[in-house]
């Protein structure tokens, strides 16, 4: 008796499927899907008299290789690495640079704002941003992004004149 792809008779079921032919107990699982990793596939093609058919297409192989994941992730921890060196570089950078100012620099600061330095202190600075009127601003070093112009501090020129 066959019904719906399944052949029944003498109390066992038999599964037809493309590619796979076999008898089973009603009562047992069916078969696995899939192989397991590294496992090669096992295909098949099985004519009506349940022997093999010669000349059966057998899977393609894998174009990514059999590695991928391993490169994948190789692949992704050296993006990781390369940007956790270019941010330690930059960090260097900025530090020298916030070391480096001095009276008298212009500087920009991350808003946008272009003055002078006036004065330092070691967490602030006050920038002068228009001398005619005088206008002074207190900003935080950290919020200094740039020098634009460096100019050797006054100061340090009029006392190398009194001792010289």
């Amino acid at each position: 008796m066959i019904t719906d792809g399944i052949i029944m008779g003498g109390g066992s079921v038999l599964w037809l499927a493309t590619g796979q032919q076999g008898t089973t107990d009603a009562s047992a699982p069916p078969p696995p899907m899939a192989s397991g990793p590294g496992d090669a596939p096992h295909t098949a093609t099985i004519g009506a008299d349940g022997e093999p058919v010669a000349g059966a297409a057998e899977a393609p192989p894998n174009l990514l290789g059999e590695n991928f994941f391993m490169i994948l992730i190789f692949v992704m921890v050296a993006v990781v690495g390369f940007s956790m060196l270019s941010q330690r570089k930059e960090k260097k950078r900025r530090a020298s640079m916030l070391s480096a100012i001095g009276k008298n620099d212009t500087v920009q600061t991350i808003g946008g704002i272009i003055g002078r330095v006036i004065e330092l202190k070691p967490d602030t600075a006050v920038l002068e941003t228009h001398s005619n009127s005088n206008t002074r601003i207190t900003v935080s070093r950290q919020a200094l992004q740039q020098v634009l112009e460096s100019k050797p501090s006054t100061e340090s020129t009029d006392t190398e004149q009194v001792a010289g």
